[in-house]
């Protein structure tokens, strides 16, 4: 089974699974929709419902602040047939931890939601490494990235280094330098004098086997 996650479903679950670890407990719709700038509590609730649906979380009845986050998505597939899907080219491996040799040689082409890439000219890569693994990108799993050469701080990108390895972090931009800061405590951020960007990251898949 494949279980689909966009860039926004992916965010809400990595704020989530930070506050809980941070607080003890998860934070009220109210909360959440204030974290990120969203009026419609309903638009929250839908999210919530989306992840629930497809085993990433676990609500309780008994109250808004008892949300439990699953380590395995196992409850049904997000990219059923039912929705539209384009085909993107798969081109090879990208490190979340020390960075490897870029690979630019296209494997496959391979179908993905519409909703993930939407119009954007995208590719895919198979994840190598944890360094990411609090924004919940594992080793394995697929990264959706838009072919881009501009990002964002705060963007979660595909970094091509001066010397021709590549790296998946996440960018900010200070004055002499650049940051490519890892979601993951045991690793340090990495200070560029400069990159190329290659790509931004819209969504994550990963293969569940059952």
């Amino acid at each position: 089974m494949t279980i689909i996650l966009p860039e926004k479903k992916q965010k809400l679950l990595a704020f989530l699974k930070s506050y809980i670890e941070k607080h003890g407990y998860a934070p009220t719709l109210t909360e959440i929709a204030k974290a990120f700038g969203v009026n419609s509590l309903a638009t929250i609730h839908e999210h919530l419902q989306f992840l629930e649906d497809n085993g990433f979380l676990k609500r309780s009845k008994k109250g808004a602040r008892e949300i439990a986050i699953l380590d395995d998505a196992s409850e049904s597939d997000a990219s059923d047939g039912r929705t539209p899907a384009v085909a993107i080219p798969l081109i090879g491996l990208i490190t979340a931890g020390k960075p490897i040799e870029a690979l630019e040689d296209r494997e496959a082409l391979v179908s993905v939601p519409q909703e993930i890439v939407g119009r954007k000219n995208a590719y895919m890569l198979k994840v190598r490494g944890d360094s990411m693994i609090e924004s919940l990108i594992a080793d394995g799993d697929y990264v959706v990235v838009e072919k881009t050469d501009y990002a964002r701080d705060g963007d979660m990108v595909v970094a091509l280094l001066e010397d021709g390895t590549a790296t998946l972090k996440k960018f900010y931009r200070h004055k002499n330098f650049i940051r490519l800061q890892p979601a993951n405590k045991n690793y340090k951020p990495l200070q560029v004098r400069s990159v190329v960007i290659q790509g931004r990251v819209l969504g994550v898949i990963r293969k569940i086997n059952q």
